[in-house]
């Protein structure tokens, strides 16, 4: 049991971890996920009045992530998406989430 403790490692690139923006809201993070190393790039946009992102993994192809309230995260909707390893779908859910937060500071200050 230790073991797969140690396997399921996430790791943040502590020079990253807020999101660097581009034109829009574009961002991407860096993230180590069992000793694998992941950009991930996302798109927010509105959809159903609910913010999803598009996510690029490693300059691939892009998913898209929706809020799934059953599970309280960013979850993959693509048909592809199944082939995502649940550590790096709940890792970048979390970042996403981070994201979110802070575009509700930002947007609240007078």
């Amino acid at each position: 049991m230790e073991n797969n403790q140690i396997q399921n490692q996430l790791v943040v690139d502590p020079f990253i971890i807020e999101p660097n923006a581009n034109e829009g809201n574009e961002g991407y993070f860096n993230l180590i996920v069992d000793k694998i190393p992941y950009r991930v790039e996302f798109d927010p946009f509105f959809f159903d009045d609910q913010v999803r992102y598009y996510v690029s993994i490693n300059a691939g192809p892009k998913d898209v992530f929706v809020w799934n309230t059953g599970v309280q995260q960013f979850k993959a909707i693509n048909d592809k998406s199944v082939t995502l390893p649940v550590v790096l779908e709940r890792a970048i859910s979390a970042q996403l989430q981070n994201h979110e937060a802070w575009n509700n500071f930002y947007f609240c200050l007078p």
